[in-house]
């Protein structure tokens, strides 16, 4: 009988801790997506400025995508060697505690279509439905992902320009990505990674 008392208490607590973690996810979730809506709407008023080649002294432009440009060449020679590696200061001069509104400033987040609840697409090429009726992100693109434990910013960018009419067949090309994971409770970059890939 006491077995059962201990058994029983046991599953209330399991079920309460199952409750208070799933208030918490979903209040996290909630707030992400909040807060991802708030940035992307944000810049939506704002027109594009029209660049001139001359005007390229800035290392970069928030209002460009993530390219093989953003690298240094010590970090591509290496991705090349070994497929992807790890850093602690990223594209865009991001490094690990910086803040996830830091890479939103940095990067475009001018996509306005529709958008699903765990994945927002920062900017992309173009979005279209392919042959077998799938929904296709065109890179370069930059989405961001959320799932239990954390948040993902995933920029991907063709390593050249894709030939004219590139559409499905864009894997066959060989790309550049950045992950940047983010954790949840303190919104800031615990790991950068760099990488090369088809």
């Amino acid at each position: 009988m006491a077995q059962n008392r201990r058994r029983e208490r046991q599953h209330r607590k399991e079920q309460r801790n199952q409750r208070i973690f799933i208030i918490a996810l979903s209040a996290a979730a909630l707030l992400i997506s909040l807060v991802v809506s708030l940035i992307i709407a944000g810049p939506l008023g704002r027109q594009p400025e029209v660049q001139s080649a001359q005007s390229a002294m800035l290392p970069y432009d928030a209002d460009m995508p993530f390219s093989a440009a953003d690298l240094t060449s010590a970090q591509l020679e290496q991705i090349r060697r070994d497929g992807r590696m790890h850093v602690s200061d990223g594209p865009r001069s991001i490094s690990i505690g910086d803040s996830l509104d830091k890479i939103i400033e940095l990067f475009p987040t001018n996509y306005t279509g529709e958008q699903p609840e765990d994945e927002q697409i920062l900017y992309c090429a173009e979005v279209f439905v392919n042959q077998n009726g799938v929904s296709t992100i065109l890179p370069p693109r930059g989405l961001l992902t959320t799932d239990n434990s954390s948040i993902i910013v995933t920029l991907l960018a063709p390593l050249t320009p894709y030939p004219a009419g590139t559409k499905d067949n864009y894997r066959s090309y060989e790309h550049v990505y950045c992950l940047f994971t983010v954790e949840p409770d303190s919104m800031t970059v615990s790991e950068i990674t760099l990488g090369l890939g088809h």
